[in-house]
């Protein structure tokens, strides 16, 4: 289970920034106590080495994930809704180029993303 499980349920609602922020911070908090260490800089190098994403990364990969199976499903609730969810994968995938068109290729282009940062 493991650090994921704070994720849970994440991607089914939208978050404010200072809710995103406190979720970093809890992640943080959990990393500093693992490698023994009070600075972010180690932190962020540790979460590098083993292709642990930020917290903000996380939630919109899971969001894409949620809203790809979301627009596809076949519940009528689901259906009603379909429109706005698919706007909002859009907007989603457009911050990472035109070729992004997929939960898996945002994934990719966001670890991408990550490793070339560090």
């Amino acid at each position: 289970m493991g650090l994921e499980a704070l994720l849970y349920a994440f991607e089914a609602c939208p978050l404010l920034a200072c809710q995103t922020l406190s979720y970093e911070f809890t992640l943080t908090r959990i990393f500093m106590k693992l490698f023994r260490t009070g600075l972010s800089k180690v932190v962020n190098k540790c979460q590098v080495s083993i292709g642990f994403l930020p917290a903000k990364s996380q939630i919109l990969i899971r969001t894409a994930s949620f809203l790809q199976k979301f627009t596809v499903s076949e519940n009528g609730l689901c259906m009603l809704f379909a429109n706005g969810a698919r706007w909002q994968l859009l907007n989603i995938f457009i911050q990472f180029g035109d070729n992004i068109q997929t939960a898996c290729r945002l994934r990719n282009a966001v670890f991408a993303k990550f490793i070339d940062k560090s």
